[in-house]
This record gives structure tokens, sequence and C-alpha cells, in this order.
């Protein structure tokens, strides 16, 4: 089994998801710090028109399963696996439209503490 779970917030309205720029860039991240072979991914909600209010705890769980590492795509996962006393590491999403992402320090400093927390 993987035991790194990525976990986003819920699925596109996009049916092509992995044509979309974000899937790109989270795989050349993976690449980046050698570890897309021990990788899952999962979102918090199934549902593409999710209110982003309420979390099933039991799909969560159950979405979690024996992973040993959690890593939150983002602040508003993050809020909602804090909530649910779920210890994970925050990382930003990986959109173009990410500020954050697009300054190539601050993304090469979130993947180095990324991948320490992944060997941890």
């Amino acid at each position: 089994m993987k035991h790194v779970l990525f976990i986003g917030l819920n699925p596109p309205k996009n049916k092509h998801m992995n044509r979309g720029q974000s899937y790109k860039r989270f795989f050349q991240w993976l690449e980046t710090i050698d570890c897309i072979n021990i990788c899952a991914f999962t979102n918090i909600h199934w549902d593409q028109a999710w209110d982003k209010k309420s979390v099933d705890h039991a799909f969560v769980k159950a979405a979690i399963g024996e992973h040993t590492k959690l890593v939150a795509w983002g602040g508003t996962v993050s809020k909602h696996l804090s909530k649910m006393g779920i210890e994970h590491f925050t990382f930003p999403h990986p959109s173009p439209l990410n500020r954050q992402t697009n300054d190539k320090i601050f993304l090469q400093n979130k993947l180095s503490e990324l991948k320490e927390y992944i060997d941890a």
C-alpha cells in the first residue's frame, strides 16, 4: 500500500481532471522529491457541488485507512482535518493560479518540508 495520502477538496467539474494544470504540476512535484510511487490521492468530499461546510467523517476516515502520512492540499482541507483531530501536513494547492506556488523559492522550501515530513 502507498503510505502517503494527499487529500484535496472535491472532484473538479471538468471530467478530464488528468489534463488540468494542477494535476500536471502535482505529479511534477512528486517526481521532484522522488515519492511518486508511494503516494495516493483522494478528496475530502466526493460531490462536485459540495458546499465546503459539512464533511462526512466516516468517508474521510475510510479514505485515510492505513495511510501513515496525510497531506492536505490547501487551507480548507487542512481546517477540516484539524477539526476532526487528524494530524497532517499542509501543502499549497498546485493550481497555477496559486501565487504561493508560483514563487520558486517558496515552492522549493515547501517541497523540502514535504520531503522531510514524508521521510520522517
